[in-house]
């Protein structure tokens, strides 16, 4: 039971920062395309999330929330 509501808590926390991460982009863009410096469009590359600095990224992240339930259950 402990090791599963340590997981959730991980999982929560990689949600969480990717929703955090999502707003911050959709702020950032706002307000970089309010400028009309050039003409174009943004992509986004669906590969890139294979690479090994997000995946390091999101398992730094459940790791932290992993352990701080984790720790948080045997106080």
């Amino acid at each position: 039971m402990i090791y599963l509501k340590s997981v959730l808590a991980g999982l929560a926390a990689v949600f969480a920062a990717a929703i955090l991460l999502f707003v911050a982009m959709a702020i950032y863009f706002s307000i970089l395309g309010s400028r009309e410096h050039g003409q174009g469009t943004i992509g986004w590359d669906p590969i890139s999330i294979v690479r090994p600095g997000p995946v390091i990224i999101m398992m730094a992240v459940f790791l932290a929330g992993f352990l701080w339930e984790f720790r948080r259950v045997f106080r």
